[in-house]
């Protein structure tokens, strides 16, 4: 019949007694407290139907620790509860309580007892708050620990991490207590005998870093995650730290170093001992080492993570020492990264697999070329040499003539159309004749001359000019490299056609 103006809601007075600020108010967490509060005021304005996720929402708080909080005050009987689903309770007043020898935490026989074991584990060496019992109870509660396992937890945490350690610090413990299943003091007793090695490795950690003081948790997670997960050994965890001098050294920056020494393992398999790590870092720094190189052999500042793994792939298809020869050659021939795998191809098609090949192949290139352009200059041919012209050059040194017979022979093609195939069919009259030496190659030609001698003076031919007196181009290295990496492609081309 009668409801209340907004405002009155909004500006009117929520009755909080004395009796509840004195007895029940220092005993209680804060988040507690403020639940306790907004059901107190939603008790004089009733909604229908308010949820534990509703009130989390309110009041800026897990749901979890709204639930927490309401099963609290149900251990305090300040709340009854009526139904389950949905939850609904009833609110009793703390002078109803006290008048009727309800009152207090008395009435839950089982907390008593727990309050009474935990001030009896700390004595003289801490004073325990009743908040804090009420935590560790709730590990009792909602976690569904024993009290005697959570007992064994807080003895546990005292000789770790001193009689002044934080309850809610130690609550994480508690959920990994549940997660493990256990159940019995056995059980317990081998969980802490682990956790004392985490912390006891964790601290290990601190102190190769430089650092006096016990661990945080979250460092202990870290150091149970390397050591469980990642299944490092503790001496290669210790082994690892020699890396921090880099950077700073915290076990945030030391995971980052096992993380990237297990992604960079071979077949997946990352080290776990001092020993295995030692190895695995010496070959991460031989390979940064090489991907150094090669940026250098491409003339390139620095290495990017880009050319890291174009250098790691290659060197999975070709010999590293290869791959440097090749990134070299490119670079000498005014190319870039985009030339090096073209270049590795062309070689693999020559039957090239090392470096050692490679570098006879290039010796051997560079002087067909060398000997090849001062036959053009001999001859009065322009261009290059082709991939054709070193096939005809290696035939010719078959047949074991030198550069000088070379160079007569590309003399008297001077005057020919097709110069090169006429010095060809004078080398091979030569070869047929068993001249190796320019002295024969006189003595053929001035025989040639006195069977002639009797021909009319002009059918004579021209007095010929020695190769000498031509002017011979010298070539760099650089140029002679080009010209290397412009015969394979040019053998590349003609293999795709």
């Amino acid at each position: 019949m009668f409801e209340q103006d907004e405002s009155m809601l909004r500006f009117g007075v929520t009755p909080v007694e004395n009796l509840f600020i004195q007895e029940y108010l220092p005993a209680a967490r804060g988040d507690y407290v403020k639940v306790y509060l907004y059901a107190l005021y939603t008790s004089a304005h009733p909604k229908k139907e308010l949820s534990a996720a509703e009130i989390a929402q309110e009041l800026g708080m897990p749901q979890s620790d709204v639930e927490g909080a309401l099963r609290y005050w149900e251990r305090r009987h300040l709340l009854v509860r009526l139904t389950d689903n949905p939850p609904a309770y009833q609110m009793k007043s703390p002078a109803q309580l006290l008048l009727s020898g309800e009152a207090g935490m008395e009435a839950d026989s089982a907390f008593v007892a727990f309050s009474e074991d935990i001030y009896a584990l700390f004595g003289d060496r801490r004073k325990v708050r009743p908040s804090e019992i009420a935590q560790a109870y709730e590990w009792v509660q909602d976690l569904g620990l024993r009290q005697e396992t959570v007992l064994m937890l807080l003895s546990h945490c005292l000789s770790t991490r001193g009689a002044q350690f934080s309850f809610k610090l130690a609550e994480p413990e508690a959920v990994r207590m549940r997660e493990a299943n256990v159940v019995t003091a056995e059980d317990a007793e081998a969980f802490f005998a682990h956790s004392k090695k985490v912390q006891d490795g964790a601290r290990a950690v601190l102190r190769r870093l430089g650092k006096r003081r016990q661990p945080s948790q979250d460092e202990m997670d870290l150091y149970r995650k390397w050591t469980q997960e990642w299944r490092y050994e503790p001496d290669a965890i210790l082994e690892a730290c020699a890396e921090t001098t880099k950077g700073e050294p915290t076990f945030a920056y030391l995971d980052g170093i096992l993380n990237g020494i297990r992604a960079r393992a071979e077949r997946g398999e990352a080290p776990r001992s001092a020993q295995q790590l030692r190895q695995q870092m010496s070959a991460d720094q031989e390979k940064r080492a090489s991907v150094r190189a090669f940026a250098a052999e491409l003339g390139l500042r620095g290495a990017p993570d880009t050319l890291n793994a174009t250098y790691t792939r290659l060197c999975g298809e070709y010999e590293p020492g290869l791959v440097l020869l090749a990134a070299h050659q490119a670079h000498a021939a005014g190319r870039g990264l985009d030339a090096v795998e073209p270049y590795l191809a062309a070689l693999r098609r020559r039957g090239v697999t090392t470096r050692e090949q490679a570098l006879t192949f290039i010796a051997e290139t560079d002087a067909a070329n060398r000997t090849l352009y001062a036959v053009f200059a001999a001859c009065g041919l322009n261009g290059k040499p082709t991939n054709a012209d070193r096939t005809l050059y290696k035939k010719w040194r078959g047949w074991g003539f030198g550069e000088e017979l070379l160079l007569l022979a590309a003399e008297q093609s001077r005057g020919a159309d097709n110069k090169l195939p006429y010095m060809d069919k004078v080398l091979e009259a030569w070869h047929e004749a068993g001249v190796t030496a320019p002295e024969q190659v006189s003595a053929r030609q001035a025989a040639h001359a006195r069977g002639r001698a009797a021909a009319p003076a002009a059918q004579r031919p021209a007095r010929q000019v020695s190769a000498q007196q031509y002017t011979q181009r010298e070539y760099t290295d650089e140029e002679l490299n080009r010209q290397t990496l412009e015969l394979l492609e040019e053998a590349s081309q003609r293999d795709e056609r």
